[in-house]
């Protein structure tokens, strides 16, 4: 099922932002990509197929899109885009700011002829405030929105993340941002314009960092794996994470109870914290014969969250990958077929991904938009007569059902609270969201930043009584949501089927750590533990420590497999209006980060042995770098992408002698010179604080930023210019900052940001209002223990 069939979209994002239209069209959407006549920039970006006939990175961004040509400086090719927007629900365009204005052809001017178009602009920055102007890449927004200052390992550089996460957030951010206005276009037949920057859709990746140091200012320096051990086996390594007694008990029995851990401390995790130089050569001592997936088998088999270190040829080929059809062979140039990632969702059990490959530049010639049932369906939803939010927020009226733990399923409840939904979490004292009681008490900043302007219902699932109470809210709701262990919401009657047989309109949106299917299906696991698996931490490294793995304390890619899930199931509310039928959607969260590198994965399919960790380098130019700067661990990006901006680097920096080298004018000497150039741009940038380097880079054109940690997202003049840190007054914290949205909306209102529920805060509420009861009623089964007040005293478990 593909829940946006009918809609129409015309994509210009190039380079940043092409993710956008590839998921649309994963889910239904009819996606033409209008290109220059000599083809779009990212046609020139690698990796590149073997015999560099084709770029994979606009392969694997572009399946699934239909190709035409344009030149939008020429009254014809502008001309041709009317024609096209004549038909079009959305157009994502990723230029920089003015470019269009330039051109007459700006968010403004194009809904004056088109008043009901959703126009998305994917920029770095946003389109204004006193970063607008300044130059990107992804290097600068991965930096920028904090995501590169905890990667690595204290005694080197920060390192960068595989891929292109930046851009790909922001294109993810762009989709849930274009679909979001498209429903509120449902209720007032208005377009709007939405605006995406890049660095606020990476910043919210950045695990709760803004609350967390709202309440305690202190920075962590990096520490490559950190708490997340991973265990050197025969042949490889696990991951293994062990946070709660009962994993460390059944680990234990498992390795035999060895003397050296005997001590009853060792229960509490955080005395483990403290003796790992104890802890981790007893468990390597234990694995050293064994292979990394045979351990990881037996320890999930036990019920300890365990996955093993793959290399890139590894997850193209193990038995899960193979189970799950987590690649698919589609052409990626003309006579070439690769292994490409099959898709970041599934609905109602069918894999929501690309059917073909890239389009051929301009194939559609004078062609435009194809007919269906899908899209008359599409048009009369559209001719309805307005029915506008009385607040304008476009959420208003849908009542959602958050079962969700951790990150990935409060993540997505909480887009939907933030634009006016009744998010209830569902939850209780006896099994509470981890998240909520990490610390030891009801409350954390995590936990307040994913659950904001919700309420809570208490009540215990394992009871018949309390069961039947949720079914009946069920009954009542829109949306479900949850991302427990595969089996665990089904075995309460709240899985797919069930909840279809109590509300055929419901939407369900579900998420595991391997995936609800497949040969690992029933493995455990948290954020961290994908890393490994997807082959993400294999290469998240520096090139010359292969075989030490770096990686990230960062749970990536819990928060962004929340905002997928929202962006699936708003495309199931939306085909709702269309069908009149819910729909059950489904996001294995491993498979996200294989999504992210799906370019590399699929060169790795065409030159076995061919991917591996290349740090900070990238062969789109050079310098390309993380560099020291005057401070406590503060460092800065230079990312130089020309011969042009070569030049206006060596003039900011005053000419030093060793740029003069006539060698380092060209690309090629400047990549063959890297670790040269390094040095030499590092005595000057030490002498500087990050925005200082920033700014005078930046003021002459080169793309450069703050490796920036929520010390400077905090007060960054950008950020705070677009409204991103958003202040919340939460009893027992007082108040404190949290993160804002990726994206803003020229008819859409500020983000809801109330405090987070206490657990069972509204109990007798919901009880009363929604489920009918009598005060007598909810009293008994207050008494009952069915359903609970807020806890008067923390329990432990």
């Amino acid at each position: 099922m593909k829940p946006l069939s009918g809609l129409r979209v015309v994509d210009l994002a190039d380079e940043k932002g092409e993710l956008c239209g590839r998921l649309l069209a994963d889910l239904g959407a009819e996606v033409i990509r209008l290109e220059p006549p000599e083809g779009a920039l990212s046609r020139t970006l690698p990796p590149f197929t073997p015999g560099g006939e084709a770029s994979l990175y606009f392969a694997v961004r572009n399946a699934g899109k239909r190709g035409a040509v344009a030149n939008l400086e020429t009254e014809e090719g502008r001309e041709r885009l009317h024609e096209l927007l004549e038909g079009a629900d959305l157009l994502v365009e990723s230029t920089q700011p003015g470019t269009l204005a330039r051109l007459g052809i700006d968010a403004e001017s194009l809904r004056e002829g088109h008043p009901g178009l959703i126009v998305t602009s994917i920029t770095d920055f946003g389109q204004d405030g006193p970063y607008a102007g300044y130059q990107g890449t992804n290097m600068v927004g991965v930096a920028m929105g904090g995501m590169l200052h905890r990667a690595g390992i204290a005694e080197k550089p920060p390192v960068m993340i595989p891929g292109h996460l930046a851009y790909d957030v922001a294109g993810i951010a762009g989709a849930l941002g274009s679909l979001l206005a498209f429903f509120k276009r449902l209720q007032t037949g208005r377009g709007q314009h939405v605006d995406v920057s890049a660095v606020d859709a990476t910043a919210g990746l950045t695990d709760w960092s803004l609350p967390n140091y709202s309440l305690n200012p202190a920075l962590g320096h990096r520490a490559g794996a950190g708490i997340y051990t991973l265990y050197r086996c025969a042949d490889g390594f696990i991951r293994m994470i062990v946070l709660v007694p009962k994993h460390w008990r059944a680990l234990m029995e498992w390795v035999g109870h060895p003397e050296e851990l005997a001590d009853p401390k060792y229960d509490q995790f955080i005395n483990r914290l403290m003796e790992m130089d104890t802890i981790v050569p007893v468990l390597e001592g234990f694995f050293a014969d064994k292979k990394k997936t045979e351990v990881a088998v037996e320890a999930q088999r036990r019920g300890i969250p365990a996955t093993p270190l793959l290399r890139p040829g590894e997850v193209l080929d193990n038995e899960h990958t193979r189970g799950r059809g987590t690649f698919r062979t589609l052409p990626v140039a003309p006579g070439v077929e690769a292994s490409v990632a099959s898709g970041f969702l599934t609905v109602d059990g069918e894999r929501a991904g690309p059917e073909a490959g890239p389009p051929e530049l301009g194939e559609l010639g004078d062609g435009g938009w194809a007919r269906s049932k899908a899209r008359e369906q599409i048009e009369a939803l559209l001719s309805r007569a307005a029915a506008p939010p009385a607040d304008g927020h476009p959420l208003r009226g849908l009542r959602v059902l958050d079962c969700g733990v951790g990150a990935v399923g409060v993540e997505a409840g909480r887009f939907f609270a933030e634009y006016g939904a009744d998010v209830i979490k569902i939850e209780s004292s006896d099994a509470p969201d981890f998240i909520r009681v990490i610390m030891s008490s009801y409350m954390t900043p995590s936990f307040l930043s994913s659950s904001r302007s919700k309420r809570s219902f208490g009540v215990d699932l394992g009871t018949e009584k309390g069961r039947a109470l949720v079914h009946r809210l069920v009954r009542e709701a829109d949306l479900f949501i949850e991302n427990n262990g595969t089996g665990t919401t089904a075995k309460l009657g709240l899985g797919p089927d069930a909840l279809r047989e109590l509300n055929p309109r419901i939407v369900s949106f579900s998420s595991q750590s391997v995936g609800s299917y497949g040969p690992w299906k029933n493995w455990i696991g948290y954020g961290p533990n994908t890393h490994p698996v997807s082959g993400l931490q294999h290469l998240w490294n520096y090139p010359e420590d292969e075989e030490s793995p770096a990686g990230s304390t960062a749970v990536h890619p819990d928060h962004l497999v929340g905002r997928l899930g929202a962006l699936s199931a708003l495309a199931g509310l939306i085909h709702r209006e269309r069908a009149g039928q819910g729909s059950h959607h489904d996001a294995a969260q491993f498979e996200t980060p294989i999504g992210l590198m799906a370019d590399l994965l699929a060169m790795e399919s065409l030159e076995p042995g061919s991917v591996r960790p290349v740090g900070n380098a990238s062969s789109c130019g050079a310098p390309w770098s993380c560099l020291p700067c005057e401070g406590d661990d503060e460092w800065c990006v230079v990312t130089v992408r020309s011969d042009a901006e070569w030049q206006q680097l060596k003039k900011a920096i005053g000419d030093p002698e060793w740029a003069t080298d006539p060698s380092l004018d060209s690309a090629e000497g400047r990549i063959a010179a890297r670790e040269r150039i390094d040095e030499g741009l590092s005595v000057w940038t030490r002498a500087r604080e990050p925005r200082v380097v920033m700014e005078t880079l930046q003021e002459v054109g080169v793309p450069a930023g703050i490796v920036a940690h929520p010390g400077h997202h905090m007060s960054d003049p950008q950020l705070v210019h677009r409204g991103y840190p958003k202040l919340v007054v939460q009893p027992d914290f007082e108040a404190l900052m949290l993160e804002g949205p990726s994206f803003l909306g020229s008819d859409l209102p500020e983000v809801i940001v109330e405090p987070a529920p206490m657990l069972g805060e509204h109990t007798r509420q919901i009880a009363s209002q929604i489920l009918g009861l009598s005060d007598a009623e909810t009293q008994a089964l207050i008494d009952e223990g069915v359903i609970e007040d807020p806890p008067t005293e923390f329990k432990i478990l």
